[in-house]
């Protein structure tokens, strides 16, 4: 396959993922939002999707002054910020039109669609109110749908497994940006871990990943970090956690197949990198610190997509990765 093709497939696949993850980002921001704020406490959940976002470089305003009223705009609708949803249809929509004799018309009609109608989405009236949680529902939405049409028409040739190979690397990236959010929102005091503010972010957390019904029926436990960790990062019959995102991109670099040095070289760093990630147990994690193994991950990572960018002759290159607030 000309590396043209592998690049606009991989990328078309990889805009997609990311129009929805911004989504499930900006629902755990909403979520957030709407929990109870101890006396005193500062509120930082919108803060918090900035930085997990990967967009503090882009963000037009100082962090500190994060709000319901600038967030939601910046990373929906804001045109110069290439991890917007609607930058990452127009992007979508720009890769499908240049691989067009490769995709169906069903797969070309549901990414074309998306991106026609943002474009004309009026960003104020969309962010306000109801308006805002159906419009991240219809994001995640349509995101389904272009999957769907994926798995239902395309062959099983090389094309399929870089759109696969996209699709991977960006919900495992997303994945840990998200856990990492909970990080950020910061509790006022060490005594409050466990307590019923506690409680009520992880469980926003999970409904924003669609990932607490499947917590109740695997751990059939109140939530709390050990099973959250163990659900979004180890388990692999979660479609969603990390271990299922690098089995998916080892996978899909095996449907591809390795033919130089340098090839063979990302096919054994994914499979290093998904060991270490099944392998770790959620103490080990939790004794490192949270933050600081998701930060880890993400780096290996987007490490690991620029060398298999490199390798097939493509852009690899990824957002940038979360951090630290500032002290």
């Amino acid at each position: 396959m000309l590396s043209r093709t592998a690049n606009g497939l991989f990328w078309m696949s990889r805009s997609v993922e990311r129009m929805e993850n911004v989504a499930r980002l900006l629902d755990a921001g909403r979520r957030m939002e709407s929990l109870p704020q101890p006396d005193g406490a500062k509120a930082t959940e919108w803060g918090s999707i900035v930085i997990a976002s990967g967009c503090r470089t882009t963000f037009p305003a100082p962090l500190d002054t994060a709000s319901r009223a600038n967030v939601p705009l910046h990373l929906a609708f804001d045109d110069t910020n290439p991890s917007a949803i609607r930058s990452c249809a127009r992007a979508a929509r720009e890769n499908a039109r240049a691989m067009r004799t490769a995709l169906t018309s069903e797969l070309w009609d549901a990414v074309n669609l998306t991106w026609t109608d943002i474009r004309h989405r009026d960003p104020h009236e969309t962010l306000q109110g109801r308006a805002f949680t159906d419009f991240l529902d219809w994001v995640k939405s349509r995101g389904a749908l272009i999957r769907g049409q994926i798995d239902a028409t395309l062959l099983r040739d090389e094309g399929y497994a870089f759109i696969e190979l996209g699709k991977w690397i960006e919900r495992a990236d997303a994945t840990a940006r998200l856990l990492d959010v909970k990080y950020h929102v910061l509790l006022p005091h060490s005594s409050d871990v466990g307590g019923g503010l506690d409680y009520l972010q992880w469980l926003q957390l999970l409904r924003a990943a669609n990932s607490a019904t499947a917590y109740r029926h695997l751990y059939r436990r109140n939530i709390d970090p050990e099973g959250v960790i163990d659900l979004l990062v180890r388990n692999p019959r979660s479609p969603r956690s990390l271990a299922t995102g690098t089995q998916g991109i080892c996978g899909a670099l095996g449907a591809i197949g390795a033919h130089t040095a340098a090839q063979r070289a990302t096919h054994t760093h994914a499979q290093t990198l998904r060991d270490q990630t099944a392998g770790t147990r959620v103490a080990d994690i939790i004794n490192q610190g949270l933050h600081e193994w998701l930060t880890d991950f993400i780096g290996a990572l987007n490490t690991l997509a620029i060398e298999i960018g490199d390798a097939y002759g493509f852009d690899g290159h990824t957002v940038e990765p979360t951090e630290a607030v500032a002290e």
